[in-house]
């Protein structure tokens, strides 16, 4: 039987805008190099100007938290941090149901 697939989101408040849809372009790239990585669907706020999400699928949980300890050292990863100013939700899940 397979592992089941991980998503991992990523709820965060930016401070400007520009430079971290950029800054998001070089991480997504990086990361999309990484054990176990299968997808990343970065998306932007409907109402919320300064509000960021990204929906990142993995392989297994594992590899979402050893990427997580990667990204911190990843110098193409450290300007997307940068531009992060609070990060208001972080957190792994499995899907349950799908239509």
């Amino acid at each position: 039987m397979m592992a089941q697939r991980v998503l991992e989101l990523a709820l965060c408040t930016v401070r400007d805008k520009k430079a971290a849809l950029v800054a998001r372009g070089r991480a997504m790239q990086a990361v999309s190099r990484y054990p176990g990585f299968v997808s990343w669907r970065a998306v932007t706020a409907c109402e919320m100007t300064d509000l960021l999400a990204d929906l990142v699928e993995w392989e297994t949980l594992d590899a979402a938290e050893a990427a997580g300890q990667r990204v911190l050292n990843d110098p193409e990863f450290t300007p997307y941090m940068a531009a992060i100013t609070r990060v208001r939700l972080m957190q792994h899940f499995v899907t349950e149901q799908q239509i």
